[in-house]
Order: structure tokens, then C-alpha cells, then sequence
């Protein structure tokens, strides 16, 4: 009986994974202050184990400011990288290979969980930096009426996002991650970047479509530059404005 692709071997980039099962990134809301919990490393844990020759971790936030709502992984820190790696060692250890999703809510940050129902998140004691969570995106346009008008990023803010994703591309290189891809969809940051709908700036980063694309382009860059000397990285993102309906991702980094 001849073999099912599904399960052969596929090599791509100079990793080699030992079928062609893949598990996308999966919100699990349930890290504390960003970092992952015994819930992670059991649910990853699970699909690596099961057989699966990629197990993707759920969109992980380059900054604070980025969680969507509750429970959001970070990676805007050094002091995420070894429990990041926990996870990564008992993935390899089920013999799949390890990525990791990285990702910026902007706009549409501070929100409530998808069973609580598609609102902005309320204020309450126990979220302790709540001024610091504050919503951001390309322009102050405001996500839909019930949703607040976000901060406009400052041009210099930009740029320093763009260093977050190169900072949060080395933490997961450091943490042992093989395939690293940089979240462009759903109208999250980048994609609010790419849209004219979202994006009004007068700068280098608005207008054009080469310049609304400047931001994933810089940030890719970043990614495959910062600390990543033995790593290679490549991207495919196609600009289109939320009303088309784009689900562009900008895959990045393998290692060599």
C-alpha cells in the first residue's frame, strides 16, 4: 500500500518535519501576566505528542499594548524567554518542531474574551497596568462605534515597534523556536498598517500601498536581522483593505 503524503517526511527551508500535519496557532487564554502556564505546555504538549510534525504556539504579543484581551502570551520581555522555552523542549522532545506565532492587537487591544461577547474590556482591580494596555493603531480611528478611539502611534513609535517584533524574533530564537510567523490578519496591527480604511497617516508609513506596507516590511527585516545570524527569513503578505476580506500572514524565520 503505497504511503499517504500526509504522513511523509517534507523539508522546507532546511527544517525537516516528519509529516505534513501542522497545528496553527490557537488562543488558549489562559497565560498570567503574559507568561505561559502548565495549561500551554499540556496543550502543546497534546498535539506533538498525537503525532503532528508542527506545532505552531498562539499569537505571542511584542508588547503589553498589543494583548487582545486576558490571558494573552507576551514576548516583550527577556524574562519570557525560558518559560517559552519549556514548552519549545517538550515539543522537541515529542520529536515535531517548534514554532510560534507573533502578534499586536493595536486597535482592537483591551478586549473582552470571544464567550463574553465582542467588546471593549472594563476596567477592574485585578488588571494592575491598565493605563499601560492602552489601545494604539496606525490612525485614531476607532475599530466600530462601540469600540474607543485608539492612540494615532507617534512616527518615532513606529519605529519602535518595528524594533519590538526584531526584539521578540530574537527572544523566540533564544527560547528555541524552529519557524517563527509574524501575524498580518484579522484586523490586528499589521493589518490595520496595511488597510486604507485603518490607515490615514501622512508619513512614510500611510498613503501608498508600498508605504502602508512599509511597517510589516520594516518589521521582517527587524526579524531576520536582530540576533538571528544563522537564521534565514522570508515573507509573502499581499495588501488588501479589511473590506476585501485579507487574511495575509507574513511567514518569517527558519533556522538554517
Amino acid at each position: 500500500m503505497t504511503e499517504s503524503l500526509l504522513f511523509s517526511l517534507m523539508t522546507i527551508r532546511g527544517i525537516e518535519l516528519r509529516n505534513r500535519i501542522v497545528v496553527p496557532p490557537m488562543h488558549q487564554y489562559s497565560a498570567v501576566k503574559g507568561f505561559p502556564t502548565d495549561w500551554h505546555l499540556m496543550n502543546a504538549g497534546k498535539f506533538a505528542a498525537g503525532g503532528a510534525g508542527l506545532v505552531v504556539v498562539e499569537s505571542t504579543k511584542v508588547e503589553r499594548r498589543g494583548c487582545g484581551t486576558v490571558g494573552d502570551l507576551g514576548i516583550w520581555d527577556d524574562a519570557f524567554v525560558e518559560p517559552l522555552g519549556r514548552l519549545v523542549k517538550f515539543i522537541k522532545q515529542q520529536n515535531a518542531t517548534a514554532g510560534i506565532q507573533l502578534g499586536h492587537s493595536g486597535r482592537k487591544a483591551r478586549a473582552t474574551r470571544p464567550w463574553e461577547g465582542d467588546q471593549p474590556l472594563q476596567r477592574t482591580p485585578d488588571i494592575e497596568d491598565w493605563d499601560a494596555w492602552s489601545p494604539v493603531a496606525p490612525s485614531a480611528i476607532a475599530h466600530s462605534e462601540k469600540w474607543p478611539v485608539p492612540k494615532a502611534l507617534e512616527r518615532h513609535e513606529v519605529k519602535d515597534l518595528v524594533q519590538a517584533w526584531g526584539n521578540a524574533a530574537r527572544r523566540a530564537h533564544e527560547a528555541g523556536f524552529d519557524v517563527l510567523e509574524l501575524h498580518g490578519a484579522h484586523g490586528y496591527l499589521v493589518h490595520q498598517f496595511l488597510s486604507e480604511r485603518s490607515n490615514q497617516r501622512s508619513d512614510e508609513y500611510g498613503g501608498s500601498e508600498a508605504n502602508r506596507m512599509r511597517f510589516i516590511t520594516e518589521s521582517r527585516k527587524r526579524c531576520g536581522r536582530i540576533g538571528l545570524t544563522k537564521s534565514r527569513c522570508s515573507s509573502a503578505c499581499r495588501s488588501k483593505t479589511m473590506r476585501d476580506g485579507d487574511r495575509s500572514r507574513a511567514r518569517g524565520w527558519q533556522r538554517s
